[in-house]
């Protein structure tokens, strides 16, 4: 019963804890949560896509499952055919800009700062402090 449950769940393409769907979810939180995204750094900050950077994803947890056993691998591959890859590059290139980019202009910054530049500060902050309308 439980079975035909989580295959209905893949099949309908049903939401899980906020993400696409449970493979995306279980990937993302067992292979890349622990991963800080300035590992992917070079990746985006040459401006790949989401798709692109979906691949490099894709290609490292396939290297962490190959195996002797065949069968084993198959079914693994077989579940990992489900995860939306450019779901979890998405997060991971959000996560990055929100904690190594300007807040004003995207571009990386000192650590130390929310900002890459005096310049950047101060833009920011008269236009949050402007009237909206």
């Amino acid at each position: 019963m439980k079975r035909w449950i989580y295959l209905e769940t893949i099949k309908l393409g049903k939401m899980h804890n906020g993400w696409t769907n449970y493979p995306t979810w279980r990937v993302n939180l067992e292979i890349f949560e622990d991963i800080d995204s300035e590992y992917w750094e070079d990746q985006i900050e040459d401006g790949c896509t989401n798709y692109e950077l979906g691949e490099h994803l894709k290609d490292y947890a396939e290297s962490l499952i190959e195996t002797d056993n065949q069968l084993a691998e198959s079914y693994a591959l077989a579940f990992m055919n489900e995860v939306n890859w450019s779901e979890i590059a998405r997060h991971i290139i959000d996560t990055y800009r929100e904690n190594y980019c300007c807040d004003s202009c995207n571009k990386r910054h000192d650590e130390s700062d929310r900002f890459c530049s005096d310049s950047c500060k101060k833009e920011y902050w008269l236009l949050a402090d402007h009237p909206k309308g």
